[in-house]
């Protein structure tokens, strides 16, 4: 769902607790990786520009997304395996469902 946040912080905030906890995790995760990129809430949501490409993550209904550069997506498809991947969104309904160090090496290769 888009956020009419107009901050990272701000839409962090404004979610329920347990999603709160992911979205934020995933906000430090990529802050950490890649310290260097600009962040802005864009199309409703945290979105990091990292050089060319963006980075962006979302509280959906049921799930969580995660957006990147679709020809990266497409690298880490096979560690990716048992979660919904499009082009280039990931979507998972918890944290644990997801590996931190794909998503690591996801936006490692993004901020390159």
């Amino acid at each position: 769902m888009q956020s009419k946040a107009s901050t990272i912080p701000e839409y962090i905030s404004s979610l329920p607790s347990k999603e709160r906890s992911v979205v934020a995790t995933l906000d430090k995760l990529v802050r950490s990786v890649a310290p260097k990129g600009s962040g802005s809430m864009k199309y409703g949501m945290p979105t990091y520009a990292l050089g060319s490409r963006i980075i962006a993550f979302n509280s959906q209904k049921n799930y969580f997304s995660f957006y990147a550069d679709p020809k990266i997506v497409m690298r880490y498809r096979t560690d990716l395996e048992g979660l919904d991947v499009g082009k280039s969104c990931i979507r998972f309904r918890k944290i644990e469902d997801v590996s931190l160090m794909t998503l690591r090496k996801i936006v490692s290769d993004c901020a390159k």
